[in-house]
């Protein structure tokens, strides 16, 4: 991913869009004419399509240390998660689920429409973990919801203690990892997993879904056998390429990256936290390495952003999931900042110190622009 999205502007809201990594541009653009062949025929460009498929499928797989036929491609945004609750409950016989009360807006959603317990997380939107494996124990749900960290304040949660507990019970853990841009290892505490590739620089559209072999899983969908009985219908096979691509490009340069944000993380974090009426959100130490959210007291978000903008940068406000208006986040409310706009900064791969000190600087102007 690259800092600026044109000339003047400067991406600070990579987990939202940003431009193609470079191996994944070249894999869009140097491809041979049959990736554009439909992969599920039986005549020679069609299996030279299906190589790439499972090429790219076999690359994700060996990075995430499980076993290719585990790897799915599925729709990004909404529909994904539907298509990943819904087939876990389709293939149980209750109905029940425990959740956070933080996920995704659409999961939360979601839940609604089935018997769904949702877990209390404190002011750092970290669950309450004594209550949720209490929760697990007494309710026997057939589905066990977590992210792996919260996609608003950067927040990892406790994933190793509650799966733990999972496994005992014999209860499926969904994993939603879609936020952390492949720059954590998202170690084996898990059943399903779910990934969001433009995070990481690849093509907006496709999330890479990872259901373990054990898992029952029974897609609402026609299943004709496509992407592992997950999704039926054709992958556009350059973003399939371009994802593997992207991830392997990534995964050589991981921990360095991955060192690299975090300490332009920490520093932005002290220079908020010098700044009169900056809230900072998260926590300082148990969190992704490229995202840090604050708010401004009795400041209206999106003026913020849309004067960041002005100066220079993208960033987000509001719920990150909420596509139309900016509005009030469910995280920070169930963190205890009820109807609030927040700011959200998730780095770019290659921001520098003067991204960040000019930041810093844009939103001090801002703020005595008020």
């Amino acid at each position: 991913m690259s800092a600026s999205t044109n000339a003047h502007m400067r991406n600070f809201d990579s987990l939202t869009s940003g431009p193609l990594e470079p191996s994944a541009k070249k894999a869009l653009t140097s491809l041979p004419d049959y990736a554009y062949f439909d992969s599920t025929k039986l005549y020679h460009e069609s299996r030279s399509a299906r190589m790439l498929l499972d090429s790219a499928r076999a690359s994700i797989a060996a990075i995430l240390k499980v076993e290719s036929e585990e790897v799915s491609f599925i729709p990004s945004g909404n529909a994904g998660l539907d298509l990943i609750i819904s087939g876990l409950l389709n293939a149980s016989t209750t109905k029940k689920i425990i959740s956070s009360s933080v996920e995704q807006k659409a999961i939360i959603e979601r839940l609604k429409s089935f018997d769904s317990t949702l877990i209390s997380v404190n002011n750092q939107a970290r669950i309450n973990e004594k209550e949720f494996i209490e929760k697990l124990e007494s309710i026997k749900p057939s589905l066990a919801i977590l992210q792996f960290s919260n996609h608003e304040v950067g927040t990892q949660q406790p994933i190793h203690p509650i799966y733990k507990k999972c496994q005992e019970l014999n209860i499926p853990l969904f994993v939603d990892a879609s936020m952390t841009a492949g720059l954590v290892n998202v170690g084996n505490d898990w059943d399903v997993l779910l990934l969001k590739p433009s995070s990481w620089g690849a093509p907006i559209g496709l999330d890479v879904l990872v259901v373990k072999k054990n898992i029952k899983f029974k897609s609402i969908l026609l299943d004709d056998g496509r992407e592992n009985h997950k999704f039926s219908s054709n992958i556009f096979i350059p973003q399939a390429v371009a994802i593997g691509a992207s991830l392997e490009a990534l995964n050589q340069k991981r921990g360095e990256t991955a060192k690299s944000l975090s300490i332009l993380i920490k520093d932005l974090r002290e220079a908020l936290e010098k700044i009169k009426n900056i809230i900072v959100l998260g926590d300082p130490v148990a969190r992704l390495p490229h995202v840090l959210s604050f708010l401004i007291e009795n400041v209206d978000g999106e003026f913020i952003a849309q004067n960041l903008s002005k100066k220079g940068f993208a960033v987000s406000s509001g719920s990150s999931c909420t596509p139309d208006a900016i509005k009030p986040s469910h995280v920070l409310s169930e963190m205890g900042y009820p109807n609030q706009a927040h700011i959200r900064v998730s780095l770019s791969f290659n921001t520098t110190k003067e991204d960040i000190d000019d930041f810093v600087v844009a939103l001090t102007q801002t703020l005595n622009e008020i």
